[in-house]
Protein backbone atom coordinates (compact mmCIF):
# COMPACT_ATOMS: atom_id res chain seq x y z
CA UNK A 1 0.00 0.00 0.00
CA UNK A 2 1.34 3.43 -0.83
CA UNK A 3 1.79 6.10 1.82
CA UNK A 4 -1.21 8.23 0.82
CA UNK A 5 -3.64 5.29 0.77
CA UNK A 6 -2.28 3.98 4.09
CA UNK A 7 -2.66 7.42 5.72
CA UNK A 8 -6.23 7.74 4.45
CA UNK A 9 -7.14 4.30 5.80
CA UNK A 10 -5.52 5.01 9.19
CA UNK A 11 -7.28 8.36 9.61
CA UNK A 12 -10.67 6.80 8.79
CA UNK A 13 -10.02 4.02 11.32
CA UNK A 14 -8.88 6.53 13.94
CA UNK A 15 -12.11 8.49 13.53
CA UNK A 16 -14.17 5.30 13.88
CA UNK A 17 -12.48 4.12 17.10
CA UNK A 18 -11.76 7.42 18.84
CA UNK A 19 -12.09 7.14 22.63
CA UNK A 20 -11.49 10.01 25.09
CA UNK A 21 -10.88 7.51 27.92
CA UNK A 22 -7.98 5.99 25.99
CA UNK A 23 -6.51 9.45 25.39
CA UNK A 24 -6.69 10.23 29.11
CA UNK A 25 -4.91 6.96 29.96
CA UNK A 26 -2.09 7.80 27.52
CA UNK A 27 -1.71 11.32 28.90
CA UNK A 28 -1.64 9.94 32.47
CA UNK A 29 1.14 7.49 31.53
CA UNK A 30 3.14 10.42 30.20
CA UNK A 31 2.49 12.60 33.26
CA UNK A 32 3.68 9.75 35.53
CA UNK A 33 6.91 9.28 33.55
CA UNK A 34 10.44 10.47 34.29
CA UNK A 35 10.44 12.02 30.82
CA UNK A 36 7.77 14.49 31.90
CA UNK A 37 9.24 14.97 35.37
CA UNK A 38 12.68 15.93 34.04
CA UNK A 39 11.56 18.13 31.13
CA UNK A 40 11.45 21.87 31.70
CA UNK A 41 10.76 23.06 28.13
CA UNK A 42 8.08 20.94 26.44
CA UNK A 43 6.80 21.42 22.92
CA UNK A 44 3.26 20.10 22.66
CA UNK A 45 1.00 19.99 19.64
CA UNK A 46 -2.42 21.47 20.33
CA UNK A 47 -4.67 18.53 19.50
CA UNK A 48 -7.16 18.73 16.68
CA UNK A 49 -9.85 16.28 15.59
CA UNK A 50 -9.01 12.73 16.66
CA UNK A 51 -5.41 13.38 17.71
CA UNK A 52 -4.53 12.37 21.27
CA UNK A 53 -6.24 15.12 23.28
CA UNK A 54 -3.60 17.47 24.71
CA UNK A 55 -5.64 20.42 26.02
CA UNK A 56 -5.87 19.10 29.61
CA UNK A 57 -2.17 18.18 29.45
CA UNK A 58 -1.27 21.76 28.52
CA UNK A 59 -3.20 23.13 31.50
CA UNK A 60 -1.56 20.59 33.84
CA UNK A 61 1.95 21.30 32.55
CA UNK A 62 1.43 25.05 32.99
CA UNK A 63 0.13 24.45 36.53
CA UNK A 64 3.24 22.33 37.21
CA UNK A 65 5.48 25.25 36.21
CA UNK A 66 6.69 23.75 32.93
CA UNK A 67 7.56 25.97 29.99
CA UNK A 68 4.95 24.91 27.42
CA UNK A 69 5.69 25.65 23.79
CA UNK A 70 3.28 25.34 20.86
CA UNK A 71 3.98 25.08 17.13
CA UNK A 72 2.82 27.62 14.58
CA UNK A 73 2.66 26.23 11.03
CA UNK A 74 4.16 28.42 8.33
CA UNK A 75 2.18 27.49 5.21
CA UNK A 76 4.54 29.21 2.77
CA UNK A 77 7.53 26.95 3.45
CA UNK A 78 6.07 24.12 5.60
CA UNK A 79 8.20 25.06 8.60
CA UNK A 80 7.28 25.50 12.27
CA UNK A 81 7.82 28.55 14.47
CA UNK A 82 7.65 28.06 18.25
CA UNK A 83 5.93 30.22 20.83
CA UNK A 84 5.71 29.74 24.57
CA UNK A 85 2.18 29.57 25.99
CA UNK A 86 1.53 31.34 29.30
CA UNK A 87 -2.28 31.12 29.42
CA UNK A 88 -4.33 28.33 27.92
CA UNK A 89 -6.57 28.61 25.97
CA UNK A 90 -6.55 32.42 26.14
CA UNK A 91 -3.25 32.77 24.22
CA UNK A 92 -4.62 30.79 21.27
CA UNK A 93 -6.93 31.24 18.30
CA UNK A 94 -7.87 29.13 15.31
CA UNK A 95 -5.08 29.15 12.76
CA UNK A 96 -4.11 27.17 9.69
CA UNK A 97 -6.02 23.93 9.07
CA UNK A 98 -8.43 24.93 11.88
CA UNK A 99 -5.77 24.12 14.51
CA UNK A 100 -5.40 26.36 17.56
CA UNK A 101 -2.22 28.45 17.35
CA UNK A 102 -0.74 31.23 19.47
CA UNK A 103 -2.31 34.61 18.72
CA UNK A 104 -0.05 37.28 17.21
CA UNK A 105 -0.41 39.50 20.28
CA UNK A 106 0.69 36.62 22.56
CA UNK A 107 3.77 35.50 20.61
CA UNK A 108 6.78 34.59 22.72
CA UNK A 109 9.13 33.12 20.11
CA UNK A 110 11.67 30.60 21.35
CA UNK A 111 14.58 28.80 19.75
CA UNK A 112 14.08 25.05 19.14
CA UNK A 113 17.43 24.49 20.87
CA UNK A 114 15.77 25.43 24.21
CA UNK A 115 13.52 22.37 24.13
CA UNK A 116 14.05 19.37 26.39
CA UNK A 117 11.18 17.34 24.96
CA UNK A 118 8.98 17.38 21.86
CA UNK A 119 5.61 15.65 21.71
CA UNK A 120 5.39 14.51 18.10
CA UNK A 121 1.99 13.86 16.52
CA UNK A 122 1.47 11.17 13.90
CA UNK A 123 -1.09 9.02 12.11
CA UNK A 124 0.77 5.80 12.75
CA UNK A 125 4.06 4.53 14.14
CA UNK A 126 6.07 1.34 13.80
CA UNK A 127 7.33 -0.72 16.72
CA UNK A 128 10.79 0.81 16.23
CA UNK A 129 9.54 4.41 16.34
CA UNK A 130 9.19 5.18 12.66
CA UNK A 131 6.52 7.82 12.15
CA UNK A 132 3.93 8.59 9.53
CA UNK A 133 2.77 12.18 9.78
CA UNK A 134 -0.06 13.98 8.04
CA UNK A 135 1.70 14.64 4.75
CA UNK A 136 2.94 18.23 5.10
CA UNK A 137 6.49 17.45 6.25
CA UNK A 138 6.32 20.12 8.99
CA UNK A 139 7.64 17.90 11.79
CA UNK A 140 10.23 16.14 9.63
CA UNK A 141 11.74 19.57 8.84
CA UNK A 142 11.33 20.81 12.41
CA UNK A 143 13.01 17.81 14.05
CA UNK A 144 16.16 18.70 12.09
CA UNK A 145 16.43 21.91 14.17
CA UNK A 146 16.38 20.52 17.73
CA UNK A 147 19.41 19.55 19.85
CA UNK A 148 20.58 15.94 19.77
CA UNK A 149 19.76 15.54 23.47
CA UNK A 150 16.17 16.76 23.05
CA UNK A 151 13.82 13.81 23.54
CA UNK A 152 11.04 13.09 21.05
CA UNK A 153 7.92 11.35 22.32
CA UNK A 154 4.89 10.00 20.50
CA UNK A 155 1.62 9.62 22.34
CA UNK A 156 -0.22 6.98 20.34
CA UNK A 157 -3.05 4.51 20.77
CA UNK A 158 -1.70 0.96 20.87
CA UNK A 159 -3.67 -0.16 17.80
CA UNK A 160 -1.92 2.47 15.64
CA UNK A 161 1.50 0.88 16.08
CA UNK A 162 2.42 -1.47 13.23
CA UNK A 163 5.23 -3.85 12.34
CA UNK A 164 5.95 -1.68 9.30
CA UNK A 165 4.62 1.56 7.86
CA UNK A 166 5.40 3.23 4.52
CA UNK A 167 8.53 5.36 5.03
CA UNK A 168 10.66 7.70 2.95
CA UNK A 169 14.27 8.72 3.55
CA UNK A 170 13.32 12.13 5.03
CA UNK A 171 10.79 10.71 7.55
CA UNK A 172 11.89 11.16 11.16
CA UNK A 173 11.51 8.60 13.94
CA UNK A 174 10.79 9.22 17.64
CA UNK A 175 12.83 8.28 20.70
CA UNK A 176 9.90 7.08 22.83
CA UNK A 177 6.28 6.03 22.44
CA UNK A 178 3.66 6.02 25.15
CA UNK A 179 0.43 4.07 24.73
CA UNK A 180 -2.50 3.30 26.99
CA UNK A 181 -0.95 -0.14 27.60
CA UNK A 182 2.54 1.00 28.60
CA UNK A 183 3.19 1.03 32.31
CA UNK A 184 6.40 2.95 31.64
CA UNK A 185 7.81 4.85 28.72
CA UNK A 186 8.75 2.58 25.85
CA UNK A 187 12.15 3.45 24.37
CA UNK A 188 12.36 2.74 20.68
CA UNK A 189 15.52 1.28 19.22
CA UNK A 190 16.42 2.18 15.65
CA UNK A 191 16.18 -0.80 13.33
Amino acid sequence: MDKSAFRKEILAHRKAVYCATTDAAIINKFLESDLYEKAEWIMVYVSFGTEIYTHDFIEKALADGKHVVAPICNISDHTITLSEIKNFPEDLEEGHYGILEVRDDCLRIIDPKQLDLVMVPGCAFSHVGHRMGFGGGYYDRFLETINDDCITVALIRDDFIFDEIPMEAHDKSVDYMITEKCLTCCPIQEA
